[in-house]
């Protein structure tokens, strides 16, 4: 592992020095992103054990309209957070990819500030499918359930919207079980314990370039939370006047 140089650059200056150790851990992770993981696991496991519960369909509703805050945020903390936060920073070309792909079976593959380019493209395709699960939900109707904005559109858009919310649930599941899977495997062959960096924010890297989690980034994230709960806000209200 390398050692870092006795002086900092110059370019880490307003970024979290705090993450440094005499191991390589730097700070990742920001508190907004981490709190967003969390957070999205526990409402989905809610929303997960409601859905097909006539009696808790109250909850599965108050969780749809959580999820639906908490992906408007971190659609906008994609472009205004810190740098491993945006997608920028991880959306990259299927060449990449694959190439890290042959990298982890060689067992040549090293940690990254953030995600790589593989599980990049893991978290695109799980956000998309959540924002389908949560708008699909909403305008959704059943025999014995009935979204909150199922009144604007027909009932022929109604049953295809219950239908989709159906389908793409077991995609997401599927998804997620390949999540867990891309964990266990990355954990192992790539030596990096990506759960315990989710926690405390920090990875193993060696390299003072992967400090990239700021200290100042309250005040924008602050907006994206007041931003989200206004939109959640609106819905819920439209949803009741609809009711």
């Amino acid at each position: 592992m390398q050692v870092l140089p006795p002086r900092l650059p110059q370019q880490l200056s307003g970024m979290a020095r705090s993450g440094l150790s005499d191991k390589g851990a730097v700070r990742v992770w920001d508190l907004p992103l981490r709190l967003f993981h969390w957070s999205l696991l526990l409402l989905f496991v809610i929303a997960y054990a409601t859905g097909n519960r006539e009696q808790y369909y109250g909850a599965h509703k108050a969780a749809g309209f959580a999820l639906f805050g908490l992906l408007i945020f971190r659609l906008i903390w994609g472009f205004a957070g810190n740098r491993a936060a945006r997608f920028s920073s991880f959306i990259r070309g299927p060449r990449a990819a694959l190439a890290h792909v042959r990298e982890l079976l060689r067992g040549r593959a090293h940690p990254v500030a953030g995600h790589n380019a593989l599980g990049g493209w893991a978290v695109a395709v799980m956000l998309i499918l959540l924002l389908t699960e949560v708008v699909s939900g909403l305008f959704s109707s059943t025999f014995d359930y009935e979204g909150p904005l199922a009144p604007l559109v027909s009932d022929t858009w109604a049953d295809r919207m219950a239908a989709i919310h159906s389908v793409n649930l077991d995609l997401l599941l599927a998804m997620i079980g390949l999540h867990l899977l891309a964990i266990a495997v990355t954990s192992i062959l790539g030596r990096e314990n990506l759960v315990a960096s989710m926690i405390h924010g920090r990875k193993q890297l060696g390299d003072a370039s992967g400090v990239v989690a700021r200290e100042d980034s309250w005040i924008p994230a602050a907006g994206a939370v007041i931003a989200a709960a206004a939109a959640t806000g609106g819905l819920i209200l439209l949803g009741r006047f609809l009711a």
